[in-house]
């Protein structure tokens, strides 16, 4: 894939998030928008044509997600991550922060604690206050040369708590853990029987001489108790698609996830259907 860095494209009339309202925002002031994960150059000449020769067969009906989607993502996490995993593992969702969402929702109740690691994404913070859960926050130290994760703090706060939002590799402070991070870490939940959701979206973005690890690659037991998201939004520049999976090893969490994600989908089928019954009514 090759990518042109030197085009300088107008997105202004594009719906874009990131120019689309600068000016309601900000008025005339001169302000480049470096808030949002969103690259400014286009997309690979691949994925352009793939876009063109779906849009001129000119039928979009439903469609089902065929062996090559499950493929793609099985021999990319096993050449990347040496991580194998199988093709029943796998769900689809539409986006990374539904995926927390969902995780939130269905493994702790109302008013129960979730262990985050600030500072992090801050769609985290949203995603507990939104669904009335509360934030145990483990935050990050700065030794004088990086960020690194206070365990014993994580060893004070961890009993008694269900579930962990992980950010691997981690937005904003950009650490990728390591391997034995990652172990020491999940020797804490595995003690405490806390399950982990593992935001991966940046896994492809290392620099040279650094490698992620799969927060579920590590053991078998991290395995059962992890949800892996990832997505090809950021390493492809595609984050309009919308198009995330969650992998979920373990059966029973697996089934939790499937039945959250087709209620989710049924309400949002229908929530279109009557705003277009009301478009209709005027």
């Amino acid at each position: 894939m090759k990518y042109n860095f030197d085009e300088v494209i107008d997105r202004s009339n594009s719906d874009s998030t990131k120019w689309g309202n600068l000016v309601e925002l900000y008025g005339d002031k001169d302000i480049l928008p470096l808030w949002i994960a969103d690259m400014d150059f286009k997309s690979s000449n691949e994925i352009i044509q793939a876009f063109k020769d779906r849009a001129e067969h000119g039928v979009f009906g439903y469609a089902y997600r065929s062996d090559s989607f499950y493929n793609a993502i099985i021999n990319w996490v096993k050449k990347r991550f040496n991580w194998e995993i199988k093709k029943e593992w796998i769900l689809f969702i539409p986006g990374v922060v539904m995926g927390l969402n969902i995780g939130v929702r269905e493994l702790v109740k109302e008013g129960e604690n979730v262990l985050v690691q600030p500072p992090v994404y801050p769609p985290f913070f949203r995603v507990l206050d939104n669904n009335n859960r509360v934030a145990n926050s483990n935050p990050l130290k700065h030794n004088g040369v990086k960020f690194v994760m206070d365990y014993e703090d994580l060893e004070r706060r961890a009993p008694g708590t269900k579930l962990m939002m992980l950010c691997n590799p981690q937005n904003p402070v950009g650490r990728v853990w390591t391997k034995e991070e990652l172990t020491r870490l999940g020797d804490i939940c595995i003690k405490n029987d806390i399950t982990i959701i593992s935001d991966e979206i940046h896994c492809d973005f290392t620099l040279k001489g650094f490698k992620h690890t799969p927060m579920a690659s590590i053991s078998k037991e991290l395995e059962q108790r992890t949800i892996t998201l990832m997505a090809p939004s950021k390493t492809f520049n595609i984050a309009g698609l919308v198009t995330s999976v969650a992998i979920i090893p373990n059966e029973e969490l697996r089934n939790i996830y499937q039945r959250a994600i087709e209620v989710l989908l049924y309400l949002v089928h229908w929530a279109l259907k009557l705003l277009i019954i009301m478009a209709k009514n005027g």
